[in-house]
């Protein structure tokens, strides 16, 4: 098996740590925004979140990454992750922005290659044929993403507030008991 294998599931997955910390940024501006500025970047927040999310939903069905679409997703993401720390609620913690932010970042650059190969006539091997993935490969990722998202969606706003989430003292200090 070569190592393309291995890692051709986790751009879809790393769609969907994005789309899923995108959502709970986006549903605490739009929850504990301050006024209509933050709530319409919440909901810009949550509709980008969404969006990587599908987008994720059709990699991984498809065996291969819509580059076009992959890079728009990733850069309004980032683009709107930017403005709900420039301008959102003050009590957002940066942790699940950052975390967010990397992983729309690596969709971008892994469509960005796609695309570069494109137009140079060479298919990456990735967008020529529908290729198998890896099971092994597929729940590495799953781990490694877990990792990442887990405490990320603890530091959002919304998940602050769920039950159990006094221990999130390390990435939130002062919300604990």
């Amino acid at each position: 098996m070569s190592p393309s294998a291995l890692v051709r599931s986790w751009p879809a997955l790393a769609a969907w740590g994005a789309g899923l910390v995108e959502l709970g940024l986006g549903a605490g501006a739009i929850v504990k925004g301050a006024d209509a500025a933050d709530r319409g970047i919440g909901i810009l927040l949550a509709t980008v979140g969404a969006t990587t999310l599908v987008w994720g939903v059709i990699t991984l069905s498809r065996g291969r990454v819509a580059p076009r679409s992959g890079a728009a997703v990733s850069l309004v993401g980032i683009v709107a992750l930017a403005a709900v720390m420039l301008a959102g609620p003050r009590q957002m913690s940066i942790y699940p922005v950052v975390v967010s932010m990397a992983l729309a970042l690596a969709v971008g650059v892994v469509s960005a290659v796609a695309l570069r190969r494109a137009g140079r006539g060479r298919a990456h091997p990735v967008a020529r044929t529908a290729a198998r993935t890896s099971v092994g490969g597929l729940i590495v990722g799953a781990f490694l993403l877990a990792g990442l998202v887990t405490p990320a969606l603890a530091a959002t706003p919304i998940g602050s507030d769920a039950p159990g989430a006094s221990v999130n003292e390390v990435f939130m200090p002062g919300h604990g008991h």
